[in-house]
């Protein structure tokens, strides 16, 4: 094992000493020490002794001692193996894990810097997109710049997710702790994927355990951004039904608490045997999935990595075709009522109007969630939707707004009925809510109606952005009223909703100005047979519906049936709801083979 003959050696242990690596000496002499004084029942330790020939074997040692009566040792006996050639394979693994590693934080501190140099010229195309698109364009001008920068929005996105991706790698990501609302980063959340859910007619909820305390210290960032990705996705791969985020405590301590969130869709679903890879890197639940509905395949990795950050874990459980909910756990610091750092300023969106407004849109017709929501979150405020009064209701208790667009007439509770529910509420908060009706009745009687109900001013429909914007900018910076105050509403104006000209189907200047935007004229245009038969049993929705489609005939046949359907008339409501089917179905038809870019 070490190339002496018997003969050439002395059999004594200042002779084992001699030939021990001198930097595995004082190790090897503790061991043998410390297990002759103890009476351990053996010892196994590994070194380097020297071979005849100069070079150094790895020698693996194991024995035990022979004791007399008194427990004194007075002869060893064991083993010797040689192990080099392991211990070299081990080295070599080591290094080679080491080249690896290296390598790796090389790739991934290239990719963060060529994700930041190539957002910075992205960044300006974007840019100067939506400065030219602010501009006097053409249609056809309009629509190839709104593709330019939609693809430019995308490959944004693919090198944010790269940049975050490499970063984390890197080691490059450190979490910034500071107290926050949890209820606003959620509600925020779900705000900013509410658009998305709207139009693919998906319900989104989210409820948080009373248990939680309002304020916690953590990132905030950090978490928004592993929820936006996990509601995104389940937003992304579900076509009926919703998604819904729920908050719980997990576990809790004096100082920290452990919270447990849930995304659950009503989705695609994930195969049993991808709950674990789709948390790696670059991988999709199936070979299709990039192809379907596109993605890097990072965002699971990033959160998967975030959520180690923040010290907890992720997984799920889905079934496919049935739905999946997405776990992830994370820990939170407690507040003592002094902020360890100053809350990170969050910036406020770019906004035309005075100030952004948090709105409350409550309405029935899908048509006219689509088009006051698109008009309201372009301006820059943000926008709630609900669909009925009941829901308005409790949307009112969970939350703040600073406006409330209320249409009249739904199913349900009606837009009275909650206005005068909202009221009684607040008498005991000391709070007034402006309130602003909302209806395609322009008739005697409906002012002193909305006034009684406690409404604050009135828009008819179809609804004009300037017409909205001035009705309910007006109140972003009326003072709150103390307590037992009361708000004299201001005197109501019945404000017919302008006519389009007769003898068409439709007239294309008045719906574009209605739309908004070419992208919301071809969704409605979509939806329109659709809602109309939805729609037809209510005529008061059709009427509202049509006001933005700017169909004049369609929409004096609508109104004429409200008039003989409230006169009791059954005869001639039954009369004018045939001539009014006739009637949407030409406009249907006039409408698919409308093209908006022209």
């Amino acid at each position: 094992m070490v190339g002496y003959e018997e003969e050439e050696i002395d059999n004594n242990f200042s002779t084992f000493e001699k030939r021990l690596h001198p930097d595995d000496h004082d190790r090897v002499m503790a061991t043998l020490n410390e297990y002759l004084n103890n009476q351990s029942p053996h010892y196994s330790v590994e070194f380097r002794f020297q071979h005849k020939d100069g070079s150094w074997r790895w020698i693996l040692a194991r024995g035990r001692a022979l004791r007399d009566a008194d427990g004194k040792p007075y002869r060893m006996a064991g083993s010797h193996t040689d192990v080099t050639e392991r211990k070299h394979d081990e080295e070599e693994l080591r290094q080679a894990r080491h080249a690896a590693e290296a390598a790796n934080s090389a790739k991934s501190v290239f990719l963060a810097n060529m994700s930041h140099e190539i957002r910075t010229p992205m960044n300006g195309i974007i840019g100067m997109s939506e400065l030219l698109l602010g501009t006097s364009l053409d249609s056809s001008q309009r629509e190839y710049l709104e593709m330019l920068k939609q693809s430019a929005d995308s490959l944004l996105e693919l090198l944010n997710d790269i940049l975050d991706f490499s970063k984390i790698e890197a080691g490059k990501v450190e979490l910034d702790s500071h107290e926050f609302d949890l209820n606003a980063i959620v509600t925020e959340t779900v705000q900013a994927m509410g658009v998305r859910a709207f139009q693919k007619r998906l319900v989104l909820l989210h409820h948080i355990s009373p248990e939680i305390p309002a304020r916690l210290i953590g990132d905030d960032g950090r978490l928004r951004q592993i929820l936006i990705n996990l509601v995104g996705n389940a937003i992304k791969f579900t076509h009926k039904g919703g998604v819904t985020i729920e908050v719980n405590v997990a576990s809790e301590t004096a100082d920290l608490i452990m919270l447990h969130f849930k995304i659950n869709d009503t989705g695609i679903g994930i195969a049993g045997n991808m709950h674990e890879r789709i948390f790696e890197a670059f991988t999709q639940a199936e070979a299709s999935t990039t192809r379907r509905y596109g993605g890097t395949g990072l965002g699971l990795a990033i959160c998967r990595d975030l959520v180690d950050l923040m010290h907890g874990r992720i997984w799920v459980e889905s079934q496919p075709e049935v739905g999946s909910t997405f776990h992830f756990t994370t820990a939170f610091g407690r507040t003592s009522g002094i902020s360890i750092k100053p809350m990170s300023p969050r910036p406020e969106p770019s906004v035309t109007a005075p100030a952004a407004m948090k709105v409350l849109v409550v309405e029935d017709a899908h048509v006219n969630q689509l088009v006051s929501s698109r008009m309201l979150q372009k301006r820059g405020h943000l926008v709630t939707l609900a669909s009925n009064g009941q829901e308005a209701l409790d949307f009112f208790k969970s939350e703040p707004f600073d406006i409330i667009l209320m249409d009249v007439q739904m199913p349900g509770m009606n837009g009275l009925e909650a206005t005068a529910a909202i009221r009684v509420i607040e008498q005991d908060t000391g709070r007034h809510v402006p309130i602003v009706a909302m209806t395609a009745n322009a008739m005697k009687g409906d002012r002193e109606l909305c006034l009684a109900a406690g409404m604050d001013d009135y828009l008819a429909k179809p609804l004009r952005s300037a017409e909205v914007f001035q009705t309910i900018e007006k109140f972003s910076h009326s003072p709150q009223h103390t307590e037992g105050a009361q708000l004299a509403p201001p005197l109501l104006e019945s404000v017919p909703p302008p006519q389009p000209p007769a003898g068409v189907a439709f007239d294309a200047t008045a719906f574009r100005e209605s739309a908004g935007d070419d992208k919301l004229m071809r969704k409605l245009i979509a939806i329109f047979p659709e809602d109309t038969q939805k729609y037809l049993r209510t005529a008061h929705s059709l009427k509202g519906m049509l006001g933005i489609y700017a169909a004049p005939k369609a929409l004096r046949l609508a109104s004429e049936l409200c008039e003989y359907a409230h006169a009791g008339d059954l005869k001639g409501a039954q009369f004018m709801f045939e001539q009014l089917k006739k009637e949407c179905a030409l406009v249907g038809e006039a409408l698919t083979s409308y093209d908006p870019v022209i």
